[in-house]
């Protein structure tokens, strides 16, 4: 039986244990788990946006019928165990939880949804898959999500088993832990599509030099893995890479260290921001911007929003990796942003426009005034003469750096006075 126990004011907390046998909608700030829950066949868990569902010690959801969990971008659902605080990586089973169990599903049952999820403080042990296991289940779409903190001996985060195709895509694995391999990712007898997923500092804890390890360990299995950033996830192997008996022919298009053959497929640092809330967003010249394709094998329906919230394609193409680069690059977040009455006239121009600024500062070194294309790369650095305080002008004539006519199109140009900036942006129309 399912128990609910609910507080008198409104969505502060719900118990929940036992068989659940008819649909249910969780919307409360935390959803208690008091015991092993099973979704029965034929039956629907919906999960509202922004619930946390707590689990009260070393249990799990088992999942026969479907959930549907769709957070938001800033107000995820966050799976996670009430004692975080006493998590190690071991085998104990002190504050985890035990994961999340797809197992045999009939595919009369609802697609299971789980969009703008985090993941984070499970184990499992006796079974692959430490958040979750995905037993000869298809009708499962994981997008969004953000797995971190998980431990298991296969699939530190997730493990997919004989005939299991769910659709993976868009989500940030980080520091998950495989006590044997497949640190976020083991994968057997199975079809998964893993789809611009970052996948960074994972670890397989496996001492064995000799043992075969790796971040996404395969075994008899044609994982489809596209758009991804597979970067800086270690293990002891004595020969070092990310995956392990993944297929050339469905490994496309991916930025991987230590490098993999296939289509599109690069060895390149990701040059990833680095701070602030996302911080495994894109630096203006990381390599995997553009350098996806939206041409996945089986077809795909892209999402219209990456994990930030951003518009997944942007002019027309599609970037490696969770974060979508949508031209933001061109400002420096480490540098103040202040107001100089930064303007160009005309706007939009043909073939030159003249760039205008007020300094009001007492010091008017170390100024600079640089043009970008919308894609944040630098394409201009303007000479500025006679610098003075007041009002300065800059013409452009709408060439790059080696007085080349640039094409049509929106462009920034950003002043830097010292330790501080302004952004504007401009049309060429020709």
């Amino acid at each position: 039986m399912i128990s609910l126990k609910k507080s008198s004011t409104k969505r502060s907390s719900i118990e929940v244990s036992g068989s659940i046998t008819s649909n249910q909608f969780w919307d409360a700030d935390t959803v208690k788990v008091t015991d092993n829950v099973i979704i029965e066949n034929g039956v629907t868990v919906n999960i509202a946006s922004g619930v946390k569902i707590e689990f009260q010690d070393f249990y799990s959801i088992g999942v026969k019928g479907a959930v549907t969990a769709i957070g938001e971008p800033d107000n995820l659902i966050h799976f996670t165990s009430i004692y975080p605080e006493a998590f190690m990586i071991d085998h104990s089973e002190y504050g985890a939880w035990n994961g999340i169990k797809f197992d045999n599903v009939s595919a009369f049952n609802d697609v299971s949804k789980l969009v703008y999820c985090i993941f984070e403080y499970s184990k499992s042990f006796d079974e692959k898959g430490g958040a979750i296991r995905v037993n000869n289940v298809s009708d499962l779409e994981i997008t969004n999500c953000i797995f971190r903190n998980n431990v298991a001996d296969f699939g530190g985060a997730i493990s997919f088993e004989y005939h299991s195709a769910p659709k993976i895509f868009g989500n940030l694995f980080e520091n998950n832990y495989a006590y044997i391999s497949g640190s976020p990712i083991y994968c057997s007898y199975s079809y998964p599509r893993i789809t611009n997923n970052t996948i960074v500092s994972n670890f397989v804890l496996n001492e064995e030099e000799f043992h075969e390890t790796a971040a996404i360990h395969t075994y008899i299995s044609k994982p489809q893995i596209t758009n991804n950033i597979i970067w800086n996830n270690e293990t002891n192997f004595y020969d070092p890479h990310q995956l392990m008996n993944c297929k050339a022919f469905y490994t496309t298009y991916n930025d991987i260290e230590f490098g993999q053959e296939g289509n599109g497929n690069v060895d390149e640092q990701p040059f990833f921001i680095g701070s602030g809330p996302h911080p495994y967003s894109l630096q203006v010249d990381s390599p995997c911007i553009d350098s996806g394709t939206s041409n996945i094998l089986f077809g795909f329906e892209i999402p219209d929003y990456d994990l930030a919230g951003t518009s997944r394609v942007y002019n027309d193409s599609i970037d490696m990796g969770v974060y979508e680069w949508n031209g933001v690059g061109v400002e420096n977040y480490e540098l103040p942003i202040t107001n100089y009455e930064l303007s160009n006239y005309p706007n939009p121009f043909n073939p030159t426009t003249m760039i205008s600024f007020n300094l009001t500062l007492e010091s008017t070194e170390n100024t600079e005034l640089i043009i970008y294309n919308l894609k944040g790369q630098k394409i201009k650095k303007l000479e500025i003469r006679n610098l003075k305080l007041g009002i300065n002008n800059v013409e452009w004539d709408g060439t790059d750096q080696s007085n080349k006519p640039v094409t049509s199109g929106i462009y920034f140009y950003k002043l830097i006075v010292g330790d501080f900036q302004q952004v504007n942006k401009m049309m060429l129309l020709k």
